[in-house]
This record gives C-alpha cells, structure tokens and sequence, in this order.
C-alpha cells in the first residue's frame, strides 16, 4: 500500500516520466547496472513524491519550520541511499550533474513549444550552457534551484527573485541569438515570458492558501 494520499499517488506515472527523462544521461554515463538503473530512478522518484506531499501537507498545518526540517531530512535520506548504491566516486559524479537539473527540467518543458521548430542536439546542450552561464553572470549558482520561489518567502524577496530571473533570462536570450534562428528565439523568449508570468501567478495563488492553512479558513473564503 502506498504511503501518499491517491491524488498524490495519482502523479507518480508523470513523476516517473520526468526522472528518467532528467536522468537518463547520467545513467548511461555511469554505466550503471539495469538492477542499479532501477534502484537509482526508485531513489529519486521517491523523494520527488516525498517533496510534493510535504507540500502538500503544508497547506494543512501550516507550519514552514516543520516542513523544512522534513525537506532535510528526506535529502539526507535520499543521498546516503545514493551514496550507498553508488560508491563514492558515482556519486560525486550524480552531485555533479545534480547542480544542473533545474535547467535540465526547464528545457525539458520548453520543448512542447519548440515542436514545430525543434531544436538539434547541438542547440540543446548550447541552450544548457547558456542558461548555465547566465546564472553565474546574475551572481549565484548555475542551477536553477536557487531562483525557486517558497511560500515562506515575503513579498521583497520574491520581487528580488523575479528581477534576477529577468536579468538571466536577457543574458540566455543573449547568448541564444548565436545559435538559434530568428523564429527559435521568439519562442524562447515567449516561453521566458510565460514563466516568470507564472511565477507571480503560482506564488500569489500559494500565498493565499497558505493564509487560508494558517488561520483555518477555506482558500475559497479569501478575498481574490
């Protein structure tokens, strides 16, 4: 029996989809066992639906402190298992390209818009370099997991996140005019546009049902 609730049970095919397709690479690179392969995809897919029921479950209680302790505590988890199927040279080589998923994942779901203007392999690893790039350039680490917007965070810090995430996209936008074509660009810069549009969107929305966590009250109850 599953230890999520079935609406989260319910994500985990799509869940399992994203981590192979993320970490396929590495799997090859490492030249891992199909026994290992399984054991390392179960690794991860059980600590992405780990990460989605406890926030899930922080709209219930409402208790931040709680769940970042928990987020903690299941990446610990998570890396001594790692470790452990790994050995210590494979997993510093996972350590590695883990630094580099949240881009890995953003070209991922760009690609949907690129369908009638594909972009070649070439592109794509350019197109990681880039966004790579202009992390380091807006100051910070590479990957994108430090531009992630929290619940817990106020409305200054999320403005600060959305003007760094603004000044990376214009550097990737940049750079990309090297290797794409004019059509390619457009798209891209659509595709930019579009998520820091949602960013404010998904942020102002989690606000409010954490409100709603916090005093008791129905997210429907809130005023819009």
């Amino acid at each position: 029996m599953s230890k999520f609730h079935p609406a989260i049970e319910s994500l985990r095919p799509e869940a399992a989809k994203m981590v192979e397709r993320l970490y396929s690479p590495l799997v090859a690179q490492l030249h891992l066992t199909p026994e290992q392969s399984e054991e390392f995809y179960r690794v991860l897919l059980d600590n992405k639906m780990t990460g989605i029921a406890q926030r899930s479950e922080l709209l219930s209680h409402g208790d931040i402190a709680r769940m970042c302790r928990a987020v903690a505590d299941s990446q610990k988890e998570m890396n001594a298992s790692l470790q452990t199927l790994l050995g210590e040279a494979n997993f510093a080589q996972f350590q590695e390209y883990q630094a580099g998923v949240g881009n890995r994942g953003a070209l991922e779901m760009m690609k949907i818009d690129f369908a009638q203007n594909p972009l070649t392999g070439e592109q794509q690893q350019r197109l990681l370099k880039a966004m790579e790039a202009g992390r380091k350039t807006a100051g910070g680490a590479a990957t994108g997991r430090d531009a992630e917007f929290s619940i817990a965070d106020p409305s200054d810090v999320i403005n600060q996140k959305l003007i760094r995430q603004e000044a990376i996209n214009e550097n990737v936008l940049h750079q990309a005019a090297d290797f794409l074509s004019s059509v390619q660009l457009q798209i891209l810069r659509t595709w930019l546009a579009r998520q820091i549009k949602s960013r404010k969107e998904g942020h102002a929305m989690a606000q409010k049902m954490f409100a709603a966590a916090v005093v008791g009250v129905k997210p429907s109850a809130l005023p819009n």
